[in-house]
């Protein structure tokens, strides 16, 4: 088989092994990568950005990197458009307000990313400010499923997830505030690895994005993908405000390494008010007993913790946050925070965060702190949280219309739809989203696991033999680079 036939299936790790074998350059590899997005983004608006001038400067460096210190040299990947700066580089976060912000450094990630070898070939598209489950902003227009046009990839990191799922690259960044690594991977039938709260930095943007919701990671089509990113990107910045517990060795050694028999707590129940549909119910039941018949022990159990309460808490850091940012972009771009320049959705939130006073947003943090107490006291009898990722398929598009909608039914049904991911970045937890199969109307569908504090190493392990058993990477969607 051809590597033009080969590219859109390999994983990083698999392409990498080519370059080192010289079967084929990182000059053939980006080639491809940009011929994939050209044949493919067309139909689903997932990259908002190519970066060909700068995929030569990178190419053109690979000269001062060893390829065998660097495990992923020349390999290409996507850069999601929001908190992370490549240097020189638009960094508009989807928002007509910020068009043209440019920074002239590289943030923490995008540096290490240049240290170990890949190569960014583009930008990818996010819902305004990453504050929705679904990519369909404004100013960019939506990233479509390539499952099934029309229909949402998730949020915020739908366009990562989008072009992964249909071979563009094998690895785009991404991160995780309420969700926004887990809701894509499940909507597009990938892998999504939210770390550990500080595993990965997040400087020097910011020291403490959305009060330490957020984490930096990416989405992959491989697990091995996952660990090895998180291998060449993890470990604090200069004044990081959190650590990470150390981890025992590579993560991308704990692949080989058996789980052992593990106890899983399985709910079905969502912690806020929104139902979970039965065909996302029986992908679940189905990866339970796929978890049986490997040896674990799978107990039906709920978490016992205020889901509402958190929710309403996240809803009022939000909105601060989104204040805060459009207020800061507006001095910046000298440009009016109105209709204009900024979605329905993030003004009518903006303007609330401004009428929410300072006790107010130190209750909320009080009042998330307390339940996540609560909620991690369930780890003491179980090792591993399993539920559904998402409360239903991926929806169609509009369902989360951040322009049209009055604020609180905006907000009710983006926290509904992320309700059994985001108490996982209140807690600093890891979790993952591993594909678990479609729902009745050929969506995929993923399964949601979350471990004790600082435990990746359990799910990697976890999902390596979930992988074994059930290779999601064989299911490709109708919107394929290979395709054509």
């Amino acid at each position: 088989m051809s590597f033009v036939e080969t590219y859109a299936t390999d994983d990083a790790v698999a392409l990498a092994a080519r370059i080192r074998a010289k079967e084929v350059s990182p000059r053939e590899a980006v080639a491809a990568a940009f011929a994939a997005i050209d044949r493919v983004d067309p139909a689903l608006n997932a990259v908002i950005m190519r970066m060909e001038a700068q995929a030569e400067e990178q190419l053109a460096a690979l000269d001062r990197l060893d390829p065998a210190a660097t495990p992923l040299y020349g390999v290409p990947v996507l850069l999601k458009d929001d908190c992370q700066s490549y240097a020189g580089v638009p960094s508009a976060n989807a928002s007509r307000l910020a068009a043209g912000f440019t920074r002239d450094y590289d943030t923490e990630i995008m540096a290490r990313y240049r240290k170990a070898g890949v190569i960014v070939v583009g930008k990818t598209n996010l819902p305004e400010y990453g504050s929705n489950a679904t990519t369909e902003p404004v100013a960019n227009g939506p990233t479509h499923n390539p499952w099934k046009h029309g229909f949402s990839v998730g949020g915020s990191s739908g366009g990562s997830s989008a072009a992964v799922a249909a071979g563009m690259v094998p690895v785009a960044y991404a991160n995780d505030g309420a969700g926004s690594i887990r809701c894509p991977a499940s909507s597009t039938g990938t892998f999504g690895l939210k770390p550990s709260r500080a595993r990965t930095p997040a400087g020097p943007v910011s020291w403490d994005l959305w009060g330490g919701l957020v984490s930096e990671h990416v989405i992959t089509r491989s697990v091995r993908d996952s660990a090895l990113m998180l291998d060449l990107t993890d470990g604090p910045d200069v004044g990081a405000p959190y650590f990470a517990p150390p981890k025992a060795r590579p993560w991308i050694e704990e692949l080989a390494a058996a789980p052992g028999r593990l106890k899983i707590a399985l709910s079905l129940t969502p912690p806020v008010r929104v139902e979970v549909t039965e065909d996302v119910r029986a992908v679940t039941l189905r990866m339970a007993k796929l978890l049986e018949e490997m040896g674990h022990e799978v107990v039906e159990a709920v978490p016992v913790y205020d889901g509402e309460a958190v929710a309403e808490a996240l809803k009022l850091m939000v909105c601060a946050y989104d204040a805060a940012q459009v207020d800061d972009l507006s001095k910046i771009m000298g440009r009016p925070v109105d209709r204009s320049t900024v979605e329905g959705g993030i003004l009518a939130a903006a303007e609330r965060g401004r009428a929410t006073s300072a006790p107010a947003l130190l209750d909320a943090r009080g009042r998330m702190g307390a339940e996540a107490r609560r909620f991690c006291r369930f780890f003491g009898d179980y090792d591993l949280l399993m539920t559904p990722t998402l409360p239903q398929a991926p929806m169609a598009h509009g369902y989360l219309d951040s322009d049209g909608l009055d604020l609180d039914t905006y907000l009710n049904r983006v926290m509904g739809h992320l309700g059994f991911t985001h108490i996982a970045n209140v807690t600093g937890q890891p979790a993952m989203s591993v594909p678990g199969g479609f729902s009745d109307g050929g969506l995929p569908v993923g399964v949601q696991f979350i471990a004790r504090p600082g435990d990746e190493a359990t799910l990697f392990r976890l999902a390596a033999r979930i992988e074994e058993a059930a290779p999601w990477a064989r299911h490709l969607p109708p919107v394929h680079a290979s395709r054509g």
